[in-house]
């Protein structure tokens, strides 16, 4: 029964999860329904199966343990889910002046308006993903990210926010211009929470074919593993490392202890706040 359990797991558990994600943020655009507290429902209650299912299949049976970590990712999990429900607050007051509203293809279909949104923002992300790792200025910002010497569900969330705000300032300012609808830039960012959950989740779940679309653990983990930080960029679709020759993956597992930098930072929350502006 446990090795049946564990097979339903490891192959049904990314596409069934992110499905649902999907269908919740889908119904949100489609019925209008309110961003809040929609969003914070949807983002928490995922991500909860995410964090319950690393028990049960653990990627790294030492990365389930506290590593004076936890408190730390729960502050940045919660102010970066804040930032991005301020955001979407923001551009809804924004996106009321007439001037935007009639340069987005409002009249196509709402999934397509929906997909639309998801490739500006991800390939906003991607880009600056990459010059994180390429700008001093941006890495010392970033650099919190990749501090951990484990992955767990919480990693997703865990950015400095002035990092979290130049990663996606580009393709915001992109998409406030053209004037998108700013519930269907909350319900991809409400998807893309989620995602992140996924990506970084302790969870030995395979994605099969999957893993050279969408940019899952299998494909994220080689990301963090010391000396591999100028790979797999990508938030959602890999496709972009693909394109641009940054993809890489290998069969063989990421262990346990190769995570992290070289580079000490502390493990408090606001001394990780403020490490960026020492020098």
């Amino acid at each position: 029964m446990l090795k049946y359990s564990h097979f339903l797991i490891r192959y049904l558990s990314y596409p069934i999860l992110s499905v649902t994600t999907l269908a919740i943020v889908l119904l949100m655009a489609y019925q209008k329904i309110p961003y809040w507290p929609s969003a914070l429902v949807c983002i928490v209650s995922i991500s909860a199966m995410v964090a319950m299912l690393e028990r049960f299949l653990p990627y790294q049976q030492k990365w389930l343990h506290d590593q004076d970590d936890t408190f730390t990712d729960i502050f940045h999990a919660i102010f970066n889910v804040a930032l991005i429900l301020i955001t979407a607050t923001i551009l809804q007051f924004i996106l009321k002046f007439e001037f935007f509203s009639k340069l987005w293809p409002i009249q196509w279909p709402i999934w397509v308006q929906f997909l639309l949104v998801g490739i500006i923002i991800d390939f906003g992300l991607w880009y600056m993903h990459k010059l994180s790792h390429r700008r001093r200025w941006l890495w010392k910002l970033h650099a919190i990210h990749h501090q951990p010497k484990r992955l767990y569900w919480l990693n997703g969330e865990k950015r400095h926010p002035l990092s979290a705000i130049a990663l996606a300032t580009p393709s915001l300012l992109v998409l406030t211009i053209l004037g998108a609808p700013t519930l269907l830039i909350g319900c991809w960012l409400t998807f893309t929470a989620v995602h992140l959950s996924f990506q970084h989740a302790n969870l030995d779940y395979r994605a099969g074919p999957l893993k050279h679309v969408f940019a899952v653990a299998e494909v994220h983990r080689w990301h963090h593993k010391q000396g591999f930080g100028s790979k797999n960029f990508a938030e959602v679709f890999v496709i972009w490392d693909h394109i641009f020759g940054t993809f890489h993956y290998e069969e063989k597992a990421v262990s346990a202890d190769s995570l992290g930098i070289r580079t000490p930072i502390s493990n408090r929350y606001f001394k990780q706040l403020l490490w960026p502006f020492k020098k």
